[in-house]
């Protein structure tokens, strides 16, 4: 095994401390390359765009040394203290994090639009209580909650995998204890032995370690696969979920764990520790955000941290440790765990505040405040709660300190209490909506905006559950409208972006007493072409077989008189992952031809609507940093209306077959699309209408999908 020793330069109180064991200096450097690449990537993302690696070589770090720390324990009793690990977990990392949880909350009340509030709110409670990853998970399937602006604290999935991995960690080595006497046992009393004895005792060891070490073996290949498939199966999830993380922390636990002999001798070859660091370099520059991540792709950064840890070390000669281990290093990987608490909320406020992501002057001046302010938590903060003697001598008080996480966790849940209601839709004669755009209101009045920018709720349909989520393969059909005479049945068809016209078109069907069956799916546009995720990793293979899923009920069952389509344009493929591309539309649109021909083949009618403007900000937090001055809000139309879209691309395959149904002059005025209209608010983000809003079309959308489709206005 690696043998772990304090370096020469740590201060006397420091190798008196409970934490004394397992410091290596040339760790503490390695984890301020981790927290670097974090930072960076965070301030510069086309700087260093695999720079979200630093969290897989934090993971392995973590890994190696609670492995090493729980193994030395238990290698000497065959057990491990579980309130003495937790504890010392708990006054490690708790105080700093709630610290840091209570001033991003204060502050977020200060500087952030009150429309984010509560997302901020919720996920500060989820990093109090260490579940945010599976918050972000469930978030991330939601292709409305996907779109949202990143809150000031969304980099504690990371810690939360961490936490989880320490709660459940331990409890594998109790396992493989109980398993290891379970089988020695029965070895020792055939032969005469007892526990007692020398030759049981070390066989009993030796039984405790093989089993431990296949354990975590079995555990990492265990997780590694399940990271790989679900990286392509539904990638958005898999990137925060931890068994899909597992693994970089064992491999890690493996390093730890390693036999003395084999590790003794890696610690001395200086070209392993060489190519491990080339190798996480490597990955913070030829990594992307748009690669299936983590998966295979994780292995790069994850390997090359184990092989540094392995062959990084004092011991290796010619090897990186000077490097390092030098002071700028071991100071940056001292507070690394501070610095990678505050960077993010520092960031992140600074852009609410400013309307604007830092550049490259601002960015080192935030840096430095980072830098600066996790230098306090580390002196004030995390060693005096770490190294207090009334509290690190005793284990049951060390767990207490977890109840600093109650502080952030109260204040977030005393906030989502006081919440208002949602707003109950009444809009009056004040607010026209889009007649200020048709020419039907001859007069808008001075009237506040509504739906406020923080009470948007949803559609009806979405309430009801017809929006199928990113994962989903099987189609959900809902019926609305008329249900119980309908003269004609009419589908809608695609994915949220086509479901935004649903509130005219319900409207519609009432009046018209048609039947609206919706088959609508997140992030989904209805064509046989083959999707990119909409995070941009991975083959989004749910939406596909989701597609062809409609199709056949469509001509095999719902035979609806007419089907009603749209989509979101900003969409690719993985043969061209650039979103909007010319490409990308040609090969999307093209598949949406395919589907139209089959129904058109099949007597179905097919009416496309044209896509809606994408405003690429968020609009209701526009309208709240401006309340007065909602002009700064504007879009000029020729940047949020793409000419080259799917559906204007399938209608021309079409050869006039489809008609397309522009009603951007609903949404849009001549020169600018504006975020409200006949005082309502006309976006719930950056691209989706307002239920409100879209019902306000209905009255002057309906002419023109008659005039489009013959059987939609009753002609043979």
């Amino acid at each position: 095994m690696i043998a772990l020793t304090p370096a020469p330069h740590v201060r006397n109180k420091d190798r008196k401390s409970p934490e004394k064991d397992g410091f290596r200096a040339d760790i503490q450097g390695l984890r301020a390359i981790a927290v670097g690449m974090v930072v960076i990537y965070h301030l510069y993302p086309s700087a260093l765009p695999g720079g979200f690696a630093g969290v897989d070589v934090f993971f392995v770090i973590s890994g190696y040394l609670i492995t090493g720390h729980l193994w030395r324990g238990y290698a000497r009793t065959g057990t491990v203290g579980l309130a003495d690990f937790w504890g010392r977990r708990a006054r490690r990392l708790i105080p700093a994090a709630a610290l840091v949880l209570t001033i991003t909350w204060i502050a977020s009340r200060i500087l952030e639009p009150a429309a984010h509030l509560a997302d901020t709110a919720r996920q500060i409670l989820a990093s109090a209580l260490y579940y945010q990853n599976l918050q972000l998970s469930a978030d991330a399937v939601n292709y409305l909650k996907s779109a949202d602006a990143a809150t000031p604290v969304q980099h504690f999935w990371s810690l939360s995998v961490e936490e989880q991995f320490y709660l459940a960690w331990p409890l594998a080595f109790l396992l493989a204890a109980f398993l290891a006497s379970g089988f020695t046992a029965p070895w020792f009393t055939a032969r005469g032995f007892t526990a007692q004895g020398t030759d049981a005792t070390r066989d009993a060891r030796r039984a405790r370690a093989g089993l431990a070490r296949a354990l975590t073996a079995a555990l990492v290949v265990a997780s590694l696969c399940y990271s790989v498939h679900e990286t392509h199966a539904n990638p958005s999830a898999a990137y925060f979920v931890t068994a899909s993380r597992l693994w970089e922390l064992g491999c890690g636990g493996l390093l730890a764990i390693a036999p003395a002999r084999p590790a003794s001798a890696l610690a001395r070859q200086g070209w392993l520790g060489w190519l491990g660091l080339a190798a996480v370099i490597a990955s913070a520059f030829t990594l992307t955000g748009s690669m299936p991540f983590p998966g295979v792709l994780a292995l790069l950064p994850v390997l090359g941290t184990v092989a540094l840890i392995a062959g990084g070390s004092a011991a290796a000669r010619f090897g990186p440790a000077r490097l390092t281990s030098a002071r700028p290093m071991a100071f940056i990987g001292a507070i690394s765990y501070s610095l990678y608490l505050w960077h993010y909320p520092v960031i992140t406020l600074y852009a609410d505040w400013r309307g604007r992501a830092p550049g490259l002057l601002t960015g080192p001046v935030i840096l430095a405040v980072a830098v600066l302010l996790a230098w306090l938590t580390k002196t004030f903060v995390e060693d005096k709660v770490r190294l207090a003697p009334c509290i690190a001598r005793h284990p049951w008080r060390s767990l207490s300190v977890a109840l600093a996480a109650v502080v952030p966790a109260v204040l977030a849940v005393v906030y989502l209490a006081g919440e208002p209601g949602p707003w109950n839709g009444t809009l009056g004669p004040d607010y026209p909506g889009a007649a200020a755009l048709a020419g039907r209101a001859a007069h808008v009045p001075v009237a506040p905006v509504l739906p406020p920018p923080d009470q948007i709720s949803q559609s009806v349909y979405r309430q009801a559950g017809c929006l199928d989520d990113i994962p989903v393969s099987t189609p959900r059909a809902c019926a609305f409208g008329d249900t119980a005479n309908p003269v004609r049945t009419v589908a809608l068809v695609g994915d949220s972006a086509a479901g935004e016209w649903f509130d005219a078109l319900n409207a519609v069907a009432v009046q018209r007493h048609w039947k609206l069956v919706t088959e609508l799916h997140s992030s989904c546009p209805w064509t046989a072409a083959v999707m990119l995720n909409s995070n941009g990793k991975g083959t989004f293979t749910a939406c596909q077989a989701w597609g062809a899923a409609v199709l056949h009920d469509l001509v095999a069952s719902i035979r609806p008189d007419v089907v009603i389509t749209s989509d979101y344009p900003n969409m690719a493929t993985p043969g061209h992952p650039a979103n909007e591309s010319p490409a990308a539309v040609a090969e999307i649109g093209a598949g949406m031809a395919r589907y139209w021909t089959s129904l058109e083949n099949a007597g179905i009618s097919v009416t496309a609507i044209k896509e809606s403007p994408d405003l690429a900000e968020d609009v209701p937090a526009c309208v709240e940093r401006h309340p007065t001055e909602l002009a700064r809000c504007d879009v000029p139309r020729s940047k949020a209306i793409l000419r080259n879209s799917p559906v204007s691309y399938a209608a021309k395959l079409m050869r006039g077959d489809v008609a397309v149904v522009d009603a951007n002059s609903l949404v849009c005025g001549p020169k600018v699309c504006a975020p409200v209209v006949g005082n309502i608010l006309v976006y719930s983000d950056r691209h989706h209408l307002t239920w409100y809003y879209s019902k306000s079309t209905a009255q002057f959308i309906e002419p023109l999908l008659l005039k489009a489709n013959k059987i939609l206005a009753g002609e043979p």
